[in-house]
């Protein structure tokens, strides 16, 4: 299939303002979007025997579970997938009257496009095999809601990943 000439997949997005140095956008992409954008970070290990990457492998049984529902007659999605952006990501404020709350700006996100070849803009650090059962299913094209940061670097990813993934408190993982 030949991939779109535009360069940036535009969409409706809110940025919420919490940590200035990575930015929160919620927004909607399709399971197809999804996988064309994000990369999943598998845990493996490199030449030198290091621990990379952070997400375990897939869960077959999980994703066809999720397939099924979705293929069902009444669908509801509202579990988000969170991504780690590209700092290449743009918001762009939307123009006309602002609600000020402070916070909560509105605007459009815009997502580079990967040409061929190219690393992807996205990694997923929550929602992977959503990701992956949505688009085997016949929703594929179906929008479900994303929450998206920027990281550039896998240690904020891996970071977001294990305190959304793991069951103590935070203050209880520090102590191991």
């Amino acid at each position: 299939m030949p991939r779109p000439s535009k360069t940036f997949l535009r969409r409706r997005a809110l940025l919420i303002e919490q940590d200035p140095a990575h930015p929160l956008y919620v927004l909607s992409l399709s399971g197809e979007e999804l996988l064309e954008l994000a990369e999943v970070s598998r845990v493996s290990r490199d030449d030198a025997g290091k621990l990379i990457g952070y997400q375990r492998p897939e869960v077959r049984r999980h994703i066809e579970d999720i397939v099924a529902y979705l293929n069902g007659d009444e669908v509801i999605f509202p579990n988000s997938i969170i991504l780690a952006l590209s700092s290449k990501a743009r918001f762009v404020r939307s123009r006309g009257p602002q609600i000020d709350d402070g916070v909560v700006t509105s605007g459009t996100l815009e997502i580079p496009i990967p040409k061929e070849g190219e690393p992807k803009p996205a990694w997923i650090v929550d929602g992977q095999q959503r990701t992956v059962a949505l688009s085997r299913s016949k929703r594929a094209g179906m929008r479900v809601p994303v929450n998206a940061f920027i990281a550039d670097d896998v240690p904020s990813q891996k970071d977001q990943f294990l305190r959304i993934n793991n069951t103590r408190p935070p203050a209880a993982r520090a102590h191991h």
